[in-house]
């Protein structure tokens, strides 16, 4: 019987084989996990190792004691240019052969973490690279039929390639450079894998029963995705961890950007529902919240906040607004009845919403928009909003879906943003979004990717599903 087929808590009472979540790295101690039996021959090609290469003779070179020969070598190398379709990263059908396969790694015993040590990168020789070039055949990223040229010891330029597919699909800056996080991601254990991917499992299958539309059975991951596209073709999805958005149609990606979520303190949550209008020239209600928390003190330090920061306060909600004088500004009356002042920041190209907002229709105060920051997008870990999510290219997006909905070209758009004055444009066919935290998943290649736990959900949402799954197995037990 497929693994797909079994009943989705069934299958999770096989892989969820410890009493707590946790994805710290090993140490140097073998793992004591109890594992269920499962076939694994068929995974014997996948994974097939260099027979030796722990037996290569390993010097005693330091890091950058590179002989004149392998730096010939190097120079060699340095001349091929390797494209992207060149970097090889094992592949999958599903999440499912994804947990035979680390389970396959655990039980096989032939993974073993990699020891602390210094920062290695292109052209060092060092006894770890041995140790490193291994762990990346096994976990499919450095190519099996690559030839391994001597020394062996040389950080060369199949490696540093290897490296930064690693880097890439788990979510770390792809340097190629061999440091503390990158190591810390190699030496997560295969069982901490399993758990995880596991985890994943069960919020996608949760996603598509409740929101997506795939059918109440447990399908393969063909037959789901199609079955979500059929029923859906068109849809957004941002993915928290990942820090990214992706417009789909017809399961091709048709658009991807960067994403800024929320903070830790201030966590975007994880909901579906649809994009329903955009409004060009948005201005800006700001929430209880980020006033009391963000605004309101800084203003009592300085009384030119507010209007350094083209901030108004407005009384209540009638149009058109009523814009209270600095002098009768009170803190006792903000956010509060019956006058109710509020703070309000008009239309403009500097704007905290920048030019575009994606109105959702979830009822959360949760929307996609534009940034008057966009240096923020260039790093690595974006978690720097109250909540809702920054576009890197919400033009674009919103050029995409008046095309498709309301079958707009971009010339039509265009002159609206010759003013600041607001529009709003609703979507004749409103497109669904899913908000998602997922930190496994396979892309529209098979490849396998994970993302750090940003909000230490993952523990939280296995605790959730450990007692979802015993209060099923003590109605069993009763029947």
């Amino acid at each position: 019987m497929p693994y797909g087929w079994l009943p989705i808590v069934i299958v999770f009472s096989l892989v969820f084989s410890a009493n707590s979540f946790s994805l710290e790295p090993v140490g140097e101690n073998p793992i004591a996990y109890k594992l269920a039996e499962k076939k694994v021959s068929e995974l014997a090609p996948e994974v097939a190792l260099v027979e030796g290469l722990n037996a290569s003779p390993i010097s005693n070179s330091s890091n950058n004691d590179v002989s004149d020969a392998a730096s010939d070598m190097l120079l060699e190398q340095l001349q091929i240019e390797l494209s992207d379709e060149d970097i090889q990263t094992g592949q999958f059908e599903s999440l499912e052969s994804a947990i035979d396969f680390y389970r396959f790694l655990h039980e096989s015993g032939q993974w073993s973490p990699i020891s602390e040590g210094s920062l290695l990168k292109l052209g060092d020789a060092h006894p770890q690279v041995v140790e490193l070039r291994k762990l990346l055949q096994l976990y499919g990223d450095f190519d099996l039929g690559t030839e391994i040229l001597e020394p062996v010891e040389l950080f060369d330029l199949q490696l540093h390639h290897a490296l930064q597919s690693f880097q890439q699909r788990h979510g770390a800056k792809a340097d190629g450079v061999l440091g503390p996080k990158t190591r810390r991601l190699l030496n997560v254990s295969p069982q901490q894998r399993v758990d995880q991917i596991a985890l994943n499992i069960y919020r996608q299958r949760q996603l598509g029963l409740e929101n997506i539309g795939w059918p109440n059975t447990a399908l393969d991951a063909a037959e789901s995705e199609s079955t979500m596209q059929e029923n859906s073709s068109r849809y957004l999805q941002v993915n928290i961890p990942e820090y990214r958005l992706r417009l789909y149609d017809q399961g091709k990606v048709l658009l991807e950007m960067k994403t800024i979520i929320g903070r830790r303190s201030r966590q975007t949550p994880s909901f579906s529902t649809e994009v329903k209008s955009l409004v060009v020239n948005p201005s800006w209600n700001v929430p209880r919240s980020i006033a009391y928390r963000d605004i309101l003190p800084k203003w009592q330090k300085d009384k030119t906040y507010l209007s350094r920061h083209n901030l108004r306060v407005v009384a209540g909600w009638d149009m058109p607004r009523v814009i209270v004088p600095d002098e009768k500004i009170d803190l006792e009356s903000m956010y509060r009845s019956p006058v109710y002042h509020r703070i309000w920041e008009p239309p403009s190209d500097k704007n905290t919403l920048g030019r575009l907002k994606f109105q959702l229709n979830a009822g959360n105060s949760i929307y996609l928009h534009d940034t008057k920051n966009p240096h923020l997008f260039e790093s690595e870990v974006r978690a720097f909003s109250s909540g809702c999510i920054r576009l890197e290219k919400p033009r674009i997006l919103a050029d995409m879906l008046l095309q498709q909905s309301n079958q707009w070209t971009p010339q039509q758009l265009e002159p609206l943003f010759e003013n600041t004055d607001t529009h709003r444009i609703r979507l004749e066919t409103p497109v669904p979004v899913h908000i998602t935290y997922w930190t496994a998943w396979l892309d529209g290649k098979g490849i396998l990717n994970f993302a750090d736990d940003l909000y230490h959900r993952d523990p939280v949402d296995w605790a959730h599903f450990k007692s979802q799954e015993q209060q099923l197995q003590q109605k069993v037990a009763l029947n």
